[in-house]
């Protein structure tokens, strides 16, 4: 009678080394098949690289101004020691830094610039009717606030090369002019 219950393994050769030359033998075998795969796949491929349109990106950054940061000793301690800073409740003007982040990515400052892309894409024949501003912001916007800097990136991404230079115009102006008002506040 035989044991059934066991699988059955493979008998490996005493030394257990991989033989060099029996895999060079089945990938000889299998050289058609590893050419297929290959010339399909390099085909594939430029078919995609020639036929996509290009993506532009024009990109800026903004030295924001802190106005938390000026002569206290609680702000210029903030500024030497965020540690000692975190423990007294002074942010150092982070909350500052983030709200103007937030200003800058609100709809109030991006949805000119929305409605603006919009027109100029209906102008030229692409159609926008389903288009959703949300989607828009995820898809072209890049926004960022270098961490423990006062600077922030911004970038914009479109298909239409000529389409980037007056975006990136139009949101630093837009933001410059929400800047004045709320220095001329800040004076008044």
């Amino acid at each position: 009678m035989t044991d059934t219950s066991r699988p059955l393994q493979p008998q490996l050769p005493d030394n257990e080394e991989i033989d060099l030359r029996e895999v060079a033998a089945a990938l000889r075998r299998q050289s058609r098949l590893i050419g297929g795969i290959t010339a399909a796949a390099l085909l594939l491929s430029g078919i995609y690289a020639f036929t996509r349109k290009p993506v532009w990106q024009g990109q800026f950054q903004i030295v924001l101004e802190n106005q938390d940061s000026g002569d206290s000793r609680l702000a210029q301690l903030a500024a030497t020691n965020p540690m000692l800073a975190g423990l007294t409740g002074a942010s150092g003007g982070e909350n500052s830094l983030k709200t103007e982040v937030k200003i800058l990515e609100s709809h109030s400052v991006l949805k000119p610039i929305y409605e603006f892309v919009k027109a100029r894409k209906a102008a030229k024949g692409v159609d926008v009717s389903d288009w959703v501003y949300t989607e828009w912001t995820k898809k072209s916007l890049d926004i960022q606030l270098f961490k423990g800097r006062s600077v922030l990136y911004l970038a914009y991404r479109d298909n239409d090369e000529e389409l980037i230079l007056p975006v990136l115009e139009r949101i630093t102006t837009t933001y410059q002019e929400y800047s004045g008002k709320d220095r001329r506040r800040g004076l008044s």
